[in-house]
């Protein structure tokens, strides 16, 4: 225990606050620095949105929740050197899908740069994403225009009447610069880089233990937190905290299943949680037999050139799941279905089997096949409910129109005690992003070491 904490009861330097990427990237930094360190979680794994199903049968991990590494990443490639663990960048061909069928997309990336450029990162007032491209609607294609759109709804899962012009204009366009444009994966998945993490943890990490309350005051915390046996409740103190729950569990409701109260309330966080919305995404991985549209005779039968190099798929046709992927350089039969943004928000309405039946539709669609036939190929649908699992509320955040400064707002800490991280507070412009994640909770991490030692 640091000097700073001896002579009155705490249970440790520093309570943090969820394990999930951000928590245990943060809890390892903090211990590196000579704290000791507290991780609540409220389910019974680490991982948070990170969530990987080991599967024999398929040659790769599924992924439910998080699966790539977007750009350089370089937070995460230092802790895949760090543990072993072994990386891939994805370099195939991506397709799209139309009325003429499946084509390879070769200027993908110019025409979504040349409709990014021209948000204006000092709008002033801010206006959405939507409103943007009405304002440009002379000067850019419509199909442009489109494809941009259907872009900041599916990776951003964001609502393009919602989403802050000025928030995307910081964040850039992808296919600008080279090195982040890469796209990567863990080819073990991100359930081995929490487990890595954890395991450097041991026992400072506390399973089925959700945080309900927060009282403190300046130099002093107290964490009210429910066991997983019905009617326990444990009690820790702490120098400081350090909160890494989604933003979507931090807006919900007092009393709601996740949330946490903070005695007495902190009106700051308060406000920059406000200006961020958490997007829905639904992710449905269906893995098959076989990967047959690698067959030469079905890229035959699609009138299509061949599929083996296919990473991403996207379609212009308005179907329920117009966004797939491979799990491309390696091979499997595996397939995932993405929606994101509004359209997800509206089919998520439906029960599992029925989303089921609209990915097959939708692949069925764009592989020129009968649904009927494409789904007496598949083995099996993997799905979590992101945006009704009470400790993730939602996929990951965007700022809404006006709270451009959302992360740089969420990353000040309150009285030297209160911090928050996550992807949502990352002040570099990777908001939704594992390495966004682990980055924020690092620096939180360095400036709650040099506060303590100081």
């Amino acid at each position: 225990m640091s000097s700073a904490t001896r002579g009155r009861h705490v249970d440790a330097d520093v309570i943090v606050v969820g394990a999930g990427a951000a928590g245990l990237a943060a809890a390892t930094s903090l211990v590196e620095g000579g704290l000791d360190v507290l991780v609540l979680e409220a389910r019974d794994r680490v991982g948070g949105r990170l969530d990987t199903v080991t599967s024999l049968s398929t040659g790769v991990p599924i992924e439910v929740g998080a699966e790539f590494m977007h750009g350089t990443a370089a937070p995460i490639r230092a802790l895949a050197e760090r543990y072993d663990l072994r990386t891939v960048d994805i370099s195939g061909q991506r397709f799209e899908h139309s009325t003429r069928g499946l084509r390879v997309a070769r200027d993908y990336s110019a025409r979504l740069d040349r409709v990014l450029r021209r948000l204006d990162v000092r709008r002033t007032p801010d206006r959405s994403f939507a409103e943007a491209m009405r304002a440009n609607r002379e000067s850019l294609r419509a199909a442009d225009r489109s494809l941009a759109t259907r872009f900041v709804e599916g990776f951003d899962a964001a609502d393009a009447t919602k989403v802050s012009e000025r928030w995307l204009a910081a964040a850039g366009s992808p296919g600008h610069d080279v090195r982040e444009s890469r796209v990567g994966r863990l080819l073990d998945g991100y359930g081995v880089l929490a487990q890595a993490l954890a395991s450097s943890l041991g026992r400072r990490v506390r399973l089925g233990a959700a945080v309900s309350e927060v009282r403190w005051h300046p130099g002093r915390v107290d964490v009210t937190c429910d066991g997983a046996a019905r009617g326990r409740r444990r009690r820790y103190a702490a120098r400081a905290v350090l909160v890494t729950i989604p933003l979507g569990v931090m807006q919900a409701p007092p009393g709601a299943r996740g949330a946490i109260r903070f005695d007495p309330p902190v009106p700051s966080l308060e406000r920059s949680v406000a200006l961020g919305i958490v997007g829905p995404v639904e992710r449905l991985v269906l893995r098959f037999a076989e990967p047959f549209w690698l067959e030469p005779s079905f890229a035959r039968r699609a009138g299509a050139p061949a599929l083996d190099r296919m990473t991403f798929l996207q379609s212009r046709r308005p179907l329920a799941f117009r966004v797939w992927w491979t799990a491309y350089p390696v091979t499997a039969p595996v397939l995932v279905a993405w929606c994101g943004g509004s359209q997800a928000a509206v089919i998520a309405r439906h029960p599992a089997r029925t989303l089921e039946q609209l990915a097959v539709e939708s692949l069925a669609s764009i592989f020129g096949m009968s649904p009927a036939r494409l789904a007496a190929r598949l083995v099996r649908t993997y799905r979590h409910d992101w945006s009704g699992d009470p400790f993730s509320r939602g996929a990951y955040s965007y700022a809404r129109v006006g709270g451009s400064r959302m992360s740089e707002r969420l990353a000040q800490p309150v009285g030297s005690t209160i911090w928050y991280a996550g992807e949502a507070a990352d002040t570099a412009p990777t908001t939704g992003t594992v390495h966004g994640a682990i980055a924020s909770g690092q620096r939180a991490a360095r400036e709650i070491v040099e506060l303590i030692h100081a």
